[in-house]
């Protein structure tokens, strides 16, 4: 709701856009919706933001998605990857102005706040033959110094080089 009432505020319907996805594309795709900078006057994406939402797992339920087509369930049931996996290949497949940010609604030491990790190079994690799961995007908090805000993420996303990785970690409240 906040993202609604502050595009619809600062007049930015058209240079940002967010795409919730269906449960289908969900299970596809990993993503909970898709967030686009819009290039004027084309209004084609410029940079994707793919978001997965992970709760701490006692609030993790395994509620069954809405129904969705046959087909769908079908595809994913073949697919050994889990939600995480899914949506880096997701991203990766678009390029390197996609990036996947998962969101955790709490930490074990701070379940008050939202946190995230966006990174446009979890797939380099593939080729080590690491796992990319819930524990692999916690680790990046470990060590970590520095927590972006949403602005500074933003920023950093805007002025990167083309094709350069990008790695942060945020605090989102």
């Amino acid at each position: 709701m906040t993202y609604i009432s502050e595009t619809v505020i600062f007049s930015l319907t058209d240079t940002l856009n967010c795409t919730v996805m269906t449960p289908g594309q969900k299970i596809l795709l990993g993503a909970d919706w898709v967030w686009a900078l819009l290039d004027k006057p084309t209004k084609n994406p410029r940079i994707q933001i793919a978001v997965q939402v992970l709760h701490l797992p006692e609030n993790h339920g395994h509620s069954k998605p809405e129904e969705t087509c046959e087909e769908s369930m079908e595809l994913a049931q073949m697919n050994d990857k889990n939600t995480c996996e899914k949506m880096v290949d997701f991203c990766a497949s678009v390029g390197k102005d996609c990036y996947a940010l998962f969101l955790f609604m709490g930490r074990k030491n701070d379940k008050d706040n939202i946190y995230g990790v966006l990174s446009n190079n979890f797939h380099a994690a593939i080729g080590k033959c690491d796992n990319i799961d819930r524990a692999l995007v916690e680790n990046f908090f470990k060590g970590s110094r520095y927590l972006h805000t949403p602005t500074g993420m933003m920023q950093a996303i805007v002025s990167k080089i083309n094709n350069d990785p990008l790695t942060l970690m945020i605090k989102l409240t």
